[in-house]
């Protein structure tokens, strides 16, 4: 990490300590839109954080994955529940890779400036048609769609005619029905988003969209697993904390070997996490890259929830109820785990892949 890289993430780290501490966190997770529209403000004017992946000439910082994935991790630690993942490592990303340069000058400035908000559909059955005075429409289901309820803007992924296109919707058209899902966890929500004949607006060129769309889940994932790696290096610290405080038997229950090993253990985890993840190559082909997202993503999943698995062990019946913060890390685990499907179908992908290249 350079210095400037370690500046960033300080003061990124303090304005998260203030503006996401856990207190705030459990509030937003009973709030309707499950965020703070002022904080995310915030987090445009004054640290540019929508806009950090975003080339200038849209509005934004210029910088690249490696920033963007800082970011999300330092999110991953205090489990901020914001549209950040959403909007960013998917709606940004995906906007940016489609060949529409008028979307590009339209969207992401308002994007970078905290304006909008988007989410994505990658799962469902969705198809989009032309109408008769040459507008588009969608109809289907999508499902698993991740802040959709704080979304400004909807980048759909469906079937049409030339085969795979993105189109954006407005949430508040006629036609547009966005039903939250119950989960697991309630520091990231999720929907259930419906379409009947709803007016959309077809982006980049003419059934072109499926391969752009796979290098974009593809970048989402390593996101993802760079905040599965901030969720995790927090979990450890409030287990060794536990460890040191704790005391049975007349000392700290860190003492006793059983529970060094634990750490030492999901320490190893932490730091292999980090490394995979700081060493991700963004300049590989598709399907390079592809394997490269898999084996971090299938790792870091599993990774994390061994650390929130064990320290919930660690802290004991403490750890086990809905007051204490690591309950909260253990969700997020899991859920995390399987956004982009489990580690098992990660990996059969993998093995796709590596043969494929043969």
């Amino acid at each position: 990490m350079s210095d400037d890289q370690a500046d960033f993430r300080q003061s990124l780290r303090g304005f998260l300590a203030k503006a996401s501490p856990e207190s705030e966190v459990r509030r937003l997770m009973e709030a309707p839109a499950g965020f703070d529209p002022a904080v995310w403000q915030r987090m445009a004017v004054e640290l540019g954080l929508p806009g950090v992946a975003i080339p200038e000439a849209y509005g934004g910082q210029g910088f690249g994955g490696a920033e963007l994935r800082l970011v999300v991790e330092e999110l991953g630690r205090v489990l901020y529940g914001g549209p950040y993942f959403a909007t960013v490592a998917l709606g940004a990303e995906l906007l940016l890779r489609l060949d529409d340069e008028q979307a590009r000058a339209d969207v992401l400035p308002r994007i970078a400036d905290g304006s909008v908000r988007t989410a994505v559909s990658l799962r469902g059955d969705l198809r989009a048609r032309a109408g008769e005075d040459g507008t588009w429409v969608v109809d289907g289901t999508a499902t698993h769609v991740v802040d959709a309820e704080a979304a400004t803007l909807l980048l759909v992924v469906a079937e049409t005619v030339d085969g795979v296109d993105v189109l954006a919707v407005d949430p508040a058209e006629e036609g547009v029905t966005v039903q939250p899902s119950p989960v697991l966890d309630p520091t990231r929500r999720q929907a259930v988003v419906r379409f009947g004949s709803a007016p959309a607006r077809r982006l980049g060129r003419p059934g072109q969209a499926a391969a752009v769309v796979a290098r974009v889940r593809d970048q989402a994932m390593v996101a993802l697993a760079a905040e599965q790696t901030g969720g995790a290096a927090r979990a450890l610290e409030l287990m060794v904390e536990h460890a040191l405080t704790r005391e049975q038997f007349g000392r700290p229950v860190g003492g006793f070997q059983a529970i060094k090993h634990l750490c030492a253990e999901r320490l190893l985890d932490v730091e292999s996490m980090r490394s995979l993840v700081h060493a991700v190559d963004d300049t590989l082909d598709d399907d390079a890259f592809a394997v490269q997202a898999r084996t971090v993503r299938s790792f870091c999943s599993e990774a994390y929830f061994r650390v929130t698995a064990t320290a919930v062990q660690v802290h004991g019946g403490i750890g086990f109820t809905w007051e204490h913060p690591i309950g909260l890390y253990f969700k997020r685990a899991k859920s995390s785990e399987l956004l982009f499907d489990g580690p098992a179908t990660q990996r059969e992908e993998l093995i796709d892949h590596l043969l494929a290249a043969r």
